[in-house]
């Protein structure tokens, strides 16, 4: 079966650039539907929550897209507010669950943390088939990307269906916290890298730090950078077969 799947981190849908910054889920749900992608693992999602801001974006999204979603909360801002990560899909999600990962022993270590985690979802194929799409979004310090990069290690080396692993990471291709990763599953960003696309920041894109993995059953037909300013990540899309 072929599949597009893109990861995108819509910054809360917050529009980049706006003045001032103003939410419109439009704009990304435009991203997606420009990009006709069937299966969207996305970063800086908000849930419904004390605070006005707080919606239920996900649930949003895929009304507009005519999708299925599921929001996978990484913790609560300000203890009352959720925020994650979230997959959209075309067809069903019929399994989702979230994965917390670990925090670093020593906080010093880490002086911008924020709780994570790994959102896995099932997917219920047109063909009869299941897919599985784990969707993160990795710490910003080194001991912290370590922790997400082992976690998803483990999580996939487990999944007995074909799979992508996809989020905004926080580091750039030759950082080798992306090892394991690299060589147990298929990975998309030498790709890119050879061709010079690059993810962030959209309106003069300087680093790729978005990505896409596969399992070694699925074929990377094709991938690209979804050049557009609507969060302040482009998208990276994928074409895959299994």
């Amino acid at each position: 079966m072929d599949i597009r799947v893109m990861t995108f981190n819509i910054q809360h849908g917050h529009v980049h650039l706006s003045n001032p910054g103003r939410i419109d889920l439009s704009v990304m749900a435009d991203v997606i539907r420009d990009a006709d992608a069937d299966i969207i693992g996305m970063n800086e999602v908000r849930g419904r929550g004390a605070h006005p801001d707080y919606t239920a974006q996900t649930e949003a999204m895929a009304a507009m897209l005519g999708y299925h979603g599921f929001f996978g909360r990484s913790f609560y801002v300000g203890g009352w507010n959720p925020y994650g990560n979230a997959v959209l899909s075309r067809w069903p999600i019929v399994e989702a669950k979230v994965f917390r990962i670990p925090d670093p022993a020593a906080k010093a270590d880490a002086p911008r943390f924020e709780p994570r985690s790994i959102l896995r979802a099932v997917i219920d194929l047109p063909d009869g088939g299941r897919f599985a799409v784990y969707a993160s979004h990795f710490g910003l310090s080194h001991v912290e990307a370590e922790h997400a990069a082992s976690l998803a290690a483990a999580l996939t080396a487990e999944e007995s269906l074909p799979f992508a692993l996809m989020g905004d990471f926080n580091v750039t291709p030759d950082d080798p916290v992306l090892a394991p990763l690299d060589a147990s599953l298929n990975e998309t960003h030498s790709l890119l890298t050879s061709r010079g696309e690059l993810s962030h920041p959209s309106h003069a894109p300087a680093d790729l730090i978005d990505y896409i993995y596969t399992s070694k059953a699925v074929t990377v037909k094709d991938v690209h950078v979804h050049a557009v300013v609507a969060s302040d990540h482009c998208p990276v899309v994928a074409d895959l077969s299994f």
